[in-house]
């Protein structure tokens, strides 16, 4: 497992845009943005309109916290304080089960993984899990491999 990350050296602000999202995170549930004219699902939540259809009529879709890893990259060098304690570690991009659309485009979210290097490939299953921060109002969503896939694929060197 990657060593910790120092969440007393990030200053998190949650804004307009982004304050339901982080009252998600901390009742454990994984947000993303949806409009309602279209169905449309994006992350993250800083478009205020839809891109699809520019509707201004957006909401939330709770999300089952479940996909499968798409990409990933490991970092062993910390560019932000907070993480000097956790290298190496990865951070994966997400596709999210629950947010296919007709047109067969899937959202994907950027997430730092609980997993080692080794345990981590392209395919595995994988879902959110919450972290405590020093901060009682933010609770960080972190993502673990939950299962095997046959088409499983890793970086070697």
């Amino acid at each position: 497992m990657p060593g910790p990350i120092d969440y007393s050296k990030l200053r998190i602000l949650p804004d307009f845009d982004t304050a339901e999202w982080w009252a998600g995170t901390k009742a454990r549930k994984y947000l993303v943005r949806q409009c309602k004219a279209c169905g449309h699902k994006w992350f993250p939540p800083i478009f205020p309109a839809c891109a699809k259809c520019a509707s201004l009529d957006v909401a939330w879709f709770e999300a089952s916290g479940k996909g499968k890893v798409y990409s990933y990259v490991v970092v062993v060098q910390p560019i932000v304080g907070a993480f000097i304690g956790a290298v190496p570690y990865v951070v994966a991009i997400i596709e999210l089960d629950d947010c296919k659309e007709a047109d067969g485009t899937v959202t994907r979210v950027a997430g730092v993984m609980l997993d080692e290097e080794s345990e981590v490939a392209i395919g595995l299953p994988c879902e959110v899990v919450y972290e405590e921060t020093n901060d009682p109002k933010i609770v960080m969503p972190r993502w673990k491999i939950n299962g095997t896939a046959a088409n499983a694929w890793r970086f070697t060197e």
